[in-house]
């Protein structure tokens, strides 16, 4: 992935990038977690870790905003 405001790259592994197909495919990072958790055999807090960090350094790339579920709700308004 590239960030077109900084010019920096980020690349993904075959695992990051299921991960980043499911987040973007999904309706919150919980669901997306609970699809890999079937797709992967693998602890679930080693996949929460993962999958944490992962967010995060998208997030410090500039590359993924993450906002709470209820942003755009009458709830949240």
């Amino acid at each position: 992935m590239l960030n077109l405001e900084t010019e920096q790259y980020f690349g993904l592994d075959e695992t990051g990038t299921r991960m980043w197909q499911l987040l973007v495919g999904s309706p919150s990072i919980d669901s997306a977690y609970r699809e890999l958790l079937v797709e992967f055999d693998v602890e679930p807090e080693l996949l929460r870790s993962n999958l944490m960090e992962l967010l995060s350094r998208l997030v410090d790339s500039g590359l993924l905003q993450v906002f709470p579920a209820d942003v755009g709700t009458a709830q949240a308004i």
